[in-house]
């Protein structure tokens, strides 16, 4: 049974040639480095937010500007999976956070580290939310199709040891058919022979290119 994530079907969504290769084959992209510091600003993140959890209160930094408060047992560690039995696939992913919303409903909330202001929601993370959504549906949460983003872009040294960020919070609308449909097509794609190179894909215009002598 093949398993898929939301990253992955972000793959498929922006290259299906690279995203079959990947699944099927095994055969990365060539890895970019990855600045080790947005792993370390995440994991501070999630346990900042851990004390406030059992307190049935929300982290300061966020209270007023989400609804609700913490979901006091993030099931998992935040992992949901959701099994499509006539597709013999499955989706799963790792949730940073999700939302108690009241009247038994939940949103899930995603933290994003950047540099600068974002002047609109990327695709990747909307689709991102759109899984999300679908996951917590299927696992018995009932949803408001709605997630939240919380941006922490670094402001300025306030002393020496400490630098100060700006929270960003931004709510979006969630389409959980849409997810749905997107991992449908991705595990048919899996079927099948491998898909053309994609002429706007930068990958797939190396490799053809790689061979000229």
């Amino acid at each position: 049974m093949v398993t898929l994530s939301p990253s992955s079907l972000n793959l498929y969504l922006e290259c299906p040639r690279c995203f079959w290769l990947y699944v099927n084959k095994r055969v990365k992209r060539p890895e970019k480095p990855v600045a080790t510091i947005t792993t370390g600003l995440d994991r501070i993140i999630k346990e900042y937010f851990n004390i406030y959890r059992p307190k049935g209160i929300l982290p300061p930094v966020i209270e007023g500007k989400v609804p609700g408060k913490l979901i006091q047992n993030l099931p998992k560690k935040g992992w949901l999976e959701y099994t499509d039995s006539k597709l013999e696939a499955k989706l799963g992913g790792y949730l940073d956070e999700c939302l108690d919303l009241g009247n038994r409903y939940f949103a899930a909330l995603d933290h994003k580290t950047r540099g600068l202001r974002p002047e609109s929601t990327h695709s990747a993370h909307q689709f991102q939310m759109d899984a999300y959504t679908l996951l917590l549906e299927e696992n018995g949460f009932l949803t408001q199709r709605k997630a939240y983003l919380v941006y922490y872009i670094p402001k300025t040294f306030a002393t020496l040891n400490k630098i100060e960020f700006e929270l960003v919070v931004s709510e979006i609308k969630t389409d959980p058919d849409r997810a749905r449909k997107v991992f449908s097509e991705a595990v048919e794609l899996l079927k099948k022979t491998v898909p053309e190179p994609d002429k706007k894909c930068e990958f797939c215009k190396w490799v053809s290119t790689a061979s000229i002598k």
